[in-house]
């Protein structure tokens, strides 16, 4: 399967060297002092990562190999984390959801994307921003440190993929379900906090896509290793006599659907997604294709796995965190 025309081939390089022996050498001896010196104050070695996941829409492609329920084991893994959101900070009380099951129309009525967006922006501009969640007595309320903060998701334009996902968007035969850029100290198995990952759309409370990966090291702490757990689901309102197919709960500690999701902007937004009406339609699952793969990575190289139903691209960098900013203090 060929995702889009890249020259992703199981790994490539992001930056080749020459052929020159000299160069090469001095090339290696970089990278070396670089791996190095992106150690933070408790010894821990963080790197960047950055991950772009989109599904093959060829049914041919698809159907290549035959998934059945009483085969496939989905689970999300124990010490599961979602990843934070810039827009966490961002949330007000009055665009909020109730935690119970309460229907929708008895809190707000149905408004359409651009409602949405307007709404928020008077809000904000009234009231301003707030915690998402009270803060702790010992954890005050603070804003991201975005140089330093692990597992927070980056904005767009810090990422080395927006090629690539422009080349997802246009391609008539792939669609991008989910892309994430943070940084992160990578640990042995027994330490590394798994990721929640869900995309694509929303079908009541379940993605199309949804899973975990985990990144962390090797035995030998010289490879980091990606472990993806994830599946993509089909959806359809007609129930089938025949179907065994169950999706997992979303665990708590990565449950976000409390909560409106972030407002896309006008080029994001998917004409095709269900309407948000119809967020409390009984859906069913009718397939389910189980993507489940590791893969030893080298850093700085793109790394591809694929799969019939899927595809993703993971490039992994060390990450050399800043010291922390002297304080400005006037002695006079």
């Amino acid at each position: 399967m060929h995702p889009v025309p890249l020259t992703y081939a199981g790994a490539v390089s992001k930056n080749s060297p020459a052929r020159n022996p000299s160069l090469t050498l001095m090339l290696v001896l970089a990278s070396l002092c670089l791996g190095s010196v992106s150690l933070a104050q408790d010894g821990s070695r963080w790197f960047q990562i950055e991950v772009s996941i989109f599904s093959n829409e060829s049914p041919a492609d698809r159907l290549e190999e035959r998934w059945q329920a009483d085969r496939t084991l989905l689970a999300y893994p124990e010490k599961l984390r979602r990843l934070d959101q810039l827009s966490d900070l961002l949330l007000l009380e009055e665009l909020k959801l109730p935690a119970d099951d309460s229907p929708v129309e008895d809190v707000v009525a149905p408004v359409t994307e651009p409602d949405l967006q307007q709404i928020a922006r008077e809000l904000i501009l009234a009231m301003g921003p707030e915690p998402l969640r009270p803060a702790p007595a010992d954890k005050p309320f603070r804003f991201y440190d975005l140089a330093r903060d692990a597992y927070l998701n980056l904005p767009p334009s810090a990422s080395d993929f927006q090629q690539t996902n422009a080349a997802l968007r246009r391609s008539p035969d792939h669609r991008l379900l989910f892309h994430g850029l943070w940084r992160q100290p990578v640990l042995p198995q027994a330490d590394a906090s798994p990721i929640y990952i869900s995309g694509g759309l929303l079908y009541g409370r379940q993605h199309e896509l949804q899973g975990s990966i985990t990144i962390r090291f090797n035995d030998n702490a010289d490879r980091v290793v990606i472990d993806a757990n994830l599946w993509l689901a089909e959806f359809r309102l007609v129930p089938a006599a025949d179907n065994d197919w169950k999706l997992p709960p979303i665990p708590a500690a990565a449950d976000n659907d409390w909560k409106l999701p972030p407002i896309p902007a006008a080029a994001d937004i998917q004409i095709d997604a269900p309407p948000a009406d119809e967020s409390t339609l009984n859906y069913t699952v009718i397939r389910v294709f189980q993507f489940k793969q590791s893969r030893d990575m080298r850093s700085r190289e793109f790394h591809y796995l694929d799969h019939p139903a899927m595809g993703l691209v993971i490039l992994v960098e060390p990450y050399e965190m800043p010291p922390m900013p002297l304080a400005d203090i006037d002695f006079q």
